[in-house]
């Protein structure tokens, strides 16, 4: 059994095998990760952007197989039902499942074996990697709270929230803000960014923090919540706090079509 399958909308990810332990990250219905260990009831897993932590078995199925997921869900909540409505499991940004489009909705085969119907939207294929989607996506995100090792639209920490939406766009990006900042080398000026740059703070010489770009000094992060923010003295969003954090600016044109 080399594959751990997540069966549910968001799961915690954390440090140690223990509930009390700290959350690392969050996996989403219908990844196939790799286990690593496995200690009583929590299994160890590897997910598609090589970080790792310790999930409770009950979240997910055990098994050789990887599961076979045909589309992803970029809406921000959905209710996978039965045929007497009855809902079965909740799907957030970001989840993808084994779905058929029957003409009105979504017969969708859940990781367990489950069939259940979706009206949302699903989509076959990734979203369309320029800056508009980018920042667009993003932006429809605003108000989402802030949550540690949070990458689901339940909630955010700032580095899942600049990979949920890149990943989006089949865009792979690591977890950490400071390994985000080493995935590019074209370092632009602060006033020649474009929307969907990424901007990276830093405390103590450490980068600690990343947004998304809206062009030039104005920018969207999770911090707190998902917000509009500046670092242009005269901006009603004006952030001191960002503006003497501010480290550097990264162009992703290398990585997106316009």
């Amino acid at each position: 059994m080399s594959n751990f399958v997540i069966n549910v909308s968001v799961m915690n990810l954390y440090r140690k095998p223990a509930f009390q332990s700290e959350v690392v990250t969050q996996g989403l219905l219908g990844e196939s990760c790799t286990i690593v260990d496995q200690s009583d009831n929590w299994t160890k897993i590897k997910q598609w952007d090589g970080y790792e932590g310790w999930a409770h078995n009950f979240y997910g199925i055990i098994q050789d197989e990887t599961y076979t997921t045909t589309h992803s869900f970029f809406g921000h909540s959905g209710e996978i039902v039965n045929t007497e409505g009855h809902g079965i499991r909740t799907i957030h940004f970001g989840g993808k499942v084994n779905a058929e489009f029957n003409g009105i909705n979504y017969t969708v085969t859940l990781p367990d074996g489950i069939v259940g119907v979706l009206e949302s939207n699903l989509n076959a294929n990734a979203l369309s990697s320029t800056r508009k989607s980018i920042v667009d996506l993003a932006q429809s995100f605003l108000g989402t709270p802030y949550l540690w090792g949070g990458k689901s639209s339940l909630g955010f920490d700032c580095s899942g929230f600049v990979q949920s939406v890149f990943i989006a766009h089949d865009i792979e990006l690591p977890r950490d803000s400071y390994l985000q900042a080493d995935r590019f080398v074209n370092e632009i000026k602060l006033h020649e960014a474009q929307p969907g740059d990424l901007l990276f703070f830093a405390e103590k010489n450490e980068i600690s923090h990343l947004a998304i770009s809206l062009g030039g000094k104005d920018l969207i992060n999770a911090r707190g919540w998902v917000r509009n923010e500046s670092l242009h003295p005269s901006s009603e969003t004006f952030s001191q706090k960002l503006k003497d954090l501010f480290v550097k600016a990264v162009s992703i044109a290398e990585i997106v079509k316009s």
